[in-house]
């Protein structure tokens, strides 16, 4: 059957030295989290030295953190304190559930004016190194997408399914991460199409959506832009 494509598939596609240097980045911060859970239970980590703080341990820290705060401080209400953290005051209903912290007094309006809250620099302090772990894994996380998105760019035959062969993602994480760097969508093969047949006879064919899209004529109400 003749094709409609002529393009020819990208035979033996390597990853760039940037997508890899990506890569190891962030698969070094994802490996060092179990590494670091390991340190906190007790067992060493392979080269016997504690890592660096990651985020879960960061966030268990201030999570902790909050309830010595709540625990210190019985008129201190969960409304006032998420004024001052990313979370709502239901959310931290959650966070502190089974971690000692008794019941919120109410302020009865003949105790005068409530005084104002501020975070205590303990807290502070745990909330900053909470935000730099987060921020640093974005950060890794939002390069090598960029990364992905720029090879895409790079080599127009190259298919979502073929470049995550080399990532920790499906085919499909891929194809939301070209989108959201406005990745121009990939022209299938030829091959891609596929015939189908009843009792042996060819009865119809099966098209790709990103090649069937480019064809003059399309049906808008198929064509999803």
């Amino acid at each position: 059957m003749a094709t409609t494509d002529s393009s020819s598939a990208p035979g033996g596609y390597q990853p760039s030295a940037r997508l890899l240097e990506c890569l190891a980045a962030w698969k070094a911060l994802e490996e060092a989290e179990p590494q670091a859970r390991e340190v906190e239970e007790g067992a060493e980590s392979p080269a016997g030295e504690v890592p660096e703080q990651t985020e879960p341990q960061a966030r268990e820290a201030l999570e902790e953190g909050i309830a010595q705060e709540l625990r210190e401080d019985r008129q201190l209400t969960l409304a006032v304190l998420a004024q001052h953290l990313p979370w709502t005051a239901e959310m931290l209903r959650l966070l502190m559930a089974n971690r000692g912290v008794p019941p919120r007094e109410r302020h009865r309006q003949a105790e005068g004016e409530a005084p104002v809250y501020q975070l205590s620099e303990r807290l502070r302090d745990l909330l900053a190194a909470w935000n730099l772990a987060l921020d640093t894994k974005k950060k890794a996380r939002a390069a090598l997408e960029l990364c992905i998105a720029d090879e895409l760019k790079a080599h127009p035959t190259l298919t979502n399914a073929e470049i995550a062969e080399h990532l920790p993602w499906s085919q499909e994480q891929v194809r939301v991460i070209a989108r959201a760097h406005k990745v121009p969508r990939r022209r299938k093969r030829g091959s891609d199409h596929k015939l189908i047949e009843v009792d042996g006879q060819p009865t119809a064919v099966t098209v790709p959506y990103d090649w069937y899209v480019q064809q003059p004529g399309a049906d808008p109400a198929i064509v999803r832009r």
